[in-house]
């Protein structure tokens, strides 16, 4: 029974090891990546959590395409995660075929996700729409839970260039 407890206590610590940057992720094609892999250096990051049934994020995905075609090809990028993991997949894609989602999107399983948020920003994942702000060097310089005013990110970007 030791042993168990021992084994258990290392997956645990190990998990906390574990940079919340390697964030584990799946294109919905199946390719495994990492959110580090996905942040473009010397270009902002906005990263939106979202799921399939949530109102919110149906409502900000056009502006968030907006945002994204005016900004990804000189100063930023926006990147989706789905939460909704391998069960919900197929409605996860349908809501971005319903959306016309213009940007990069992800699939993780809300339990890891969770965690890693967690460690990337010692905040509890609240839910979905949850957006995190990466600036041109990787680092995290923001969170929103909730709806984010384009207008608003903008704005940070411009007073926060290095």
């Amino acid at each position: 029974m030791k042993i168990i407890s021992i084994i258990t206590g290392f997956a645990i610590w190990l998990i906390f090891l574990t940079p919340a940057m390697a964030m584990d992720l799946q294109s919905f094609s199946g390719v495994k990546t990492t959110l580090q892999q996905q942040l473009n250096v010397g270009k902002w990051s906005v990263v939106v959590f979202w799921s399939h049934d949530c109102a919110i994020c149906r409502q900000e995905t056009p502006a968030l395409n907006a945002f994204h075609r005016k900004h990804h090809k000189k100063d930023a990028q926006v990147l989706g995660i789905s939460i909704d993991g391998a069960k919900n997949k197929a409605k996860a894609a349908q809501f971005i075929q319903q959306t016309a989602m213009a940007f990069p999107t992800f699939i993780g399983e809300l339990v890891f996700l969770a965690a890693d948020f967690y460690q990337l920003s010692g905040e509890a994942f609240r839910g979905t729409p949850t957006f995190l702000l990466f600036n041109p060097k990787g680092e995290l310089m923001g969170m929103q839970a909730g709806p984010l005013r384009m207008e608003a990110l903008e704005e940070f970007m411009a007073n926060n260039r290095s």
